[in-house]
């Protein structure tokens, strides 16, 4: 079955980035506007939800409705309250700052985890505070006077994506910066009960001169939906369908360059949308799978 997209809001001005689906409106950034935007299925219409949003990426909605957000421009993840306040998190690994988040998730404990990677765009402000000496996955715990940080891959070169599996058991990473030229690879890690984690699997390598997984979703068979690929080479901008073993099912061309993220909204989950380096957010109705139901 086609997957066919339709934009539905934008474009904005520079890449549109996180997705988030709040029940019933689409949660986008606009990354380069420092805006967050919600569109409405209903009204067809994209409203503002965030303004100075700190070049915002990733965003994740918590089990209380709040959401988080990966704030490249800033190096931290942040915490969009519902009274329309900005609360901030721990931004010190070890005493040392992390670098600049790109996505987030929550799990159902209301740890935050992300993607610390590197970008080719600079943070804010003078250059004050380095780089890690690592790109990894990250975890925000709350603890009695906080939040702490922890580092949870020791492996990865360059964080782009993250995923949980249904049952919370794997970590999905997909790692390796194009731009960079990293290495592009989809990997999962066993989450064992304490909450590191066990030894890598490689599930899915890229070509060097591909641009690899930008985005993921899990539908709700367990499969995961990555956007992946660009123009410049390669196979070109793509979505793919992936088992949980690391089996690519299916592969749909994507609507624009560079797909950034990918999430499924609307009654019953039954839309998959997308972002993309056009700015634009768009969606493919009836595809033949939905999303999974946290």
């Amino acid at each position: 079955m086609a997957w066919n997209f339709e934009l539905v809001a934008g474009p904005c001005k520079g890449r549109t980035g996180g997705l988030a689906w709040d029940g019933s409106g689409m949660l986008f950034s606009a990354v380069a506007e420092e805006r967050i935007l919600r569109y409405d299925p209903a009204t067809g219409k994209a409203d503002l939800f965030r303004a100075y949003t700190g070049r915002t990426n990733g965003l994740a909605l918590a089990k209380d409705g709040t959401v988080f957000g990966a704030q490249e421009g800033g190096r931290r993840i942040v915490h969009f309250l519902k009274d329309g306040s900005t609360a901030p998190t721990k931004d010190l690994l070890d005493g040392k700052h992390h670098n600049q988040p790109t996505d987030v998730i929550v799990d159902s404990k209301g740890r935050v985890w992300f993607a610390d990677a590197y970008n080719a765009q600079v943070p804010y402000g003078p250059p004050v505070y380095p780089m890690l000496d690592h790109a990894s996955v990250l975890r925000l715990e709350q603890a009695n006077d906080g939040w702490r940080l922890v580092r949870v891959t020791h492996d990865t070169f360059g964080p782009r994506a993250i995923l949980l599996s249904a049952d919370e058991k794997t970590l999905y990473v997909a790692d390796g910066d194009a731009e960079r030229g990293n290495l592009q690879r989809l990997c999962s890690y066993p989450v064992r009960a304490e909450g590191d984690l066990g030894p890598v699997k490689v599930m899915v390598d890229f070509m060097v001169v591909e641009r690899g997984i930008e985005g993921m979703c899990l539908d709700s068979d367990g499969n995961i939906i990555a956007c992946a690929g660009w123009k410049k080479a390669g196979v070109g901008p793509m979505i793919y369908l992936i088992s949980p073993s690391g089996t690519i099912l299916e592969s749909h061309p994507a609507p624009a360059d560079m797909p950034m993220r990918c999430a499924f909204g609307d009654a019953g989950l039954t839309s998959l949308y997308l972002t993309a380096g056009d700015g634009g957010l768009y969606r493919a109705k009836e595809i033949g799978r939905c999303g999974l139901k946290r």
